[in-house]
């Protein structure tokens, strides 16, 4: 027979609560009850971007008429406003906070507080605890941080990757412009003079005998190289003009200012005093231009 301790504590096998937990039931469109992390991140992205392909569908149907594009996407807008807003108040009542709490979505970032603090566990003063996340829930709400990523990436490798392209496009100018340059300066060095044009500088009349890719023609103009874009190049610099102008130095030595670039100094005279400043007749944004051509 084993001796029992009279003042020991009490022991039971009984476990803790009398039977299965409950859970509150889950209102998508609704201020009241409550919303666990997982379900408010997966059904914030997933109603979003289903108001958003609704729009879409609407303003297409609606034959992208201006008036009803702008209709419609504001209404989306403040639908989608609205929806974010019922799930963050029940995301607030899982942690057990005033649906208040929700306001702070207007403070940049404020609202990851949302995502990363955990709700109360069992029923607190706002209801029930929410059920169990599914799998769907779950894929839903990893796919979001995915989607952040890739839109973040996205948003800075395109521009970039776009701007390289125009670039290069313009790049090809400056490569055509190589042999009328060269023209040009020879025929001062033989004249003592600035070519009027291509003819001038011993080249064909015909503008658009050099020509390329995404560059329509390369004309001679007072001896400046103007460089004009084909409709093949970016919308951005199709139809628009780089101008390359001839600069020359006391013992005859011919340089370039290309576009709004650096002055080639006080000793340098413009080839042809008459003609158009190769700043005046460039008209593509500096920022397309190689750095020698930007002002």
């Amino acid at each position: 027979m084993q001796n029992r301790n009279p003042y020991a504590a009490p022991q039971t096998n009984v476990t803790r609560g009398d039977g299965p937990e409950e859970y509150g039931e889950i209102k998508l469109f609704s201020a009241s009850g409550r919303l666990g992390r997982v379900r408010y991140i997966g059904y914030s992205t997933g109603l979003s971007w289903l108001i958003v392909l609704v729009i879409g569908v609407v303003v297409r149907l609606a034959g992208a008429d201006p008036n009803v594009a702008l209709l419609v996407g504001m209404a989306g807008y403040a639908a989608i406003i609205v929806v974010l807003f019922l799930l963050t108040i029940q995301r607030a009542h899982d942690m057990n906070t005033t649906g208040w709490l929700s306001l702070i979505v207007f403070i940049p970032l404020a609202m990851l507080v949302f995502w990363f603090v955990p709700g109360t566990r069992g029923e607190n003063d706002y209801g029930k605890q929410p059920p169990p996340n599914t799998v769907g829930v779950i894929v839903l709400a990893c796919i979001l941080p995915f989607v952040f990523i890739v839109g973040i990436l996205a948003a800075i490798a395109i521009p970039a990757y776009q701007d390289y392209t125009i670039r290069a496009q313009v790049s090809e100018g400056l490569n055509l412009a190589a042999a009328p340059k060269a023209a040009v300066a020879e025929t001062f060095r033989r004249t003592g003079a600035a070519p009027g044009d291509r003819l001038g500088a011993g080249l064909s009349a015909a503008a658009t005998d050099t020509s390329g890719q995404y560059v329509e023609s390369v004309d001679v103009a007072f001896g400046t190289i103007i460089v004009t874009y084909s409709a093949a190049a970016h919308s951005t610099i199709a139809g628009r003009l780089l101008a390359m102008q001839p600069y020359t130095l006391e013992n005859n030595t011919v340089v370039w200012r290309c576009g709004g670039g650096v002055d080639p100094g006080r000793d340098a005279v413009p080839m042809d005093r008459a003609a158009p400043t190769a700043a005046e007749v460039t008209n593509i944004e500096p920022k397309y231009l190689p750095s020698a051509c930007r002002p």
